[in-house]
């Protein structure tokens, strides 16, 4: 984001409610800092309609309008309801950008099955040799969400993965220790496998409003089902539905929370 506009925009979009916050961007002795100027959350109803981001996207192009007046573009981080994750392993013999896309197409299509061919994919920047993690959304919810930015005259300034902003405000915290990564939405749990900030697994999972007491039963799963020789039991929670539930406690797992609330903090200030 060019450092002269004066504000920042983010949007987060989930089946239930879309919140917007805008940030005032000003210059001090110790440098840019980030403010919250305005916050305003759109309740809408993802049962209307085949698609769950059809109605969000309604309520989104009623709000988005507000929020036009002067210079501001905006990033937008979409709930892990609409979004898929896969683990691409590495290959040397992949020469160009658009091998890459297939094959992470490719990978999705064997899990997912046709309807993957609709989707959008993209694929993170790892290490040579380690595994990259990928994400794929419709393709209509895409163009979606461009067009009614470009309708109220807003900037897009880039649409990221709710699991990656969360993961990539966290992850200096996270390159030194193997463990488990834990993000919680309502309804919905993104856990993932970490060795040194790098994916080992990845899984989205349904879950009910009583995590705190399932989590430690899916890790148990988990931890049988994955085809490592020695599995952490450490893990790192993230709830995003801003909850006040107490981290559980079982067996020989430790729970550690990292924050809570649909927008990383981290994500706020950056520039």
């Amino acid at each position: 984001m060019s450092p002269w506009l004066p504000s920042a925009l983010r949007v987060v979009v989930s089946p239930d409610q879309v919140t917007l916050l805008k940030m005032r961007r000003t210059l001090g002795w110790r440098g840019l800092r980030h403010t919250l100027d305005e916050a305003r959350s759109v309740p809408c109803d993802s049962a209307t309609g085949a698609q769950p981001w059809r109605a969000a996207l309604l309520a989104l192009e009623t709000a988005l309008p507000g929020f036009a007046e002067g210079r501001t573009a905006a990033t937008v981080i979409l709930s892990n309801h609409f979004l898929r994750y896969a683990l691409v392993p590495w290959h040397a013999e992949l020469s160009d950008a658009e091998e890459e896309r297939s094959f992470t197409r490719h990978c999705f299509a064997r899990v997912y099955g046709k309807a993957a061919q609709q989707w959008e994919v993209r694929l993170s920047l790892e290490a040579s040799e380690s595994p990259r993690l990928a994400s794929a959304l419709d393709a209509e919810l895409l163009d979606g969400l461009r067009g009614v930015f470009d309708g109220a005259g807003i900037p897009l300034r880039s649409i990221q993965p709710h699991l990656m902003a969360t993961f990539n405000a966290c992850r200096s915290g996270l390159r030194q220790t193997r463990a488990w990564f834990a993000l919680l939405e309502p309804g919905n749990l993104c856990l993932g496998l970490l060795d040194h900030g790098h994916w080992l697994q990845v899984r989205s999972l349904r879950i009910g409003s009583a995590w705190h007491e399932e989590l430690p039963l899916i890790l148990e799963r988990e931890a049988y089902l994955a085809d490592q020789p020695a599995v952490p039991h450490e893990v790192y929670v993230w709830d995003a539905g801003g909850g006040e539930a107490s981290l559980p406690e079982i067996g020989n797992w430790t729970f550690h929370a990292l924050g809570h609330g649909l927008a990383p903090t981290a994500m706020a200030r950056a520039g």
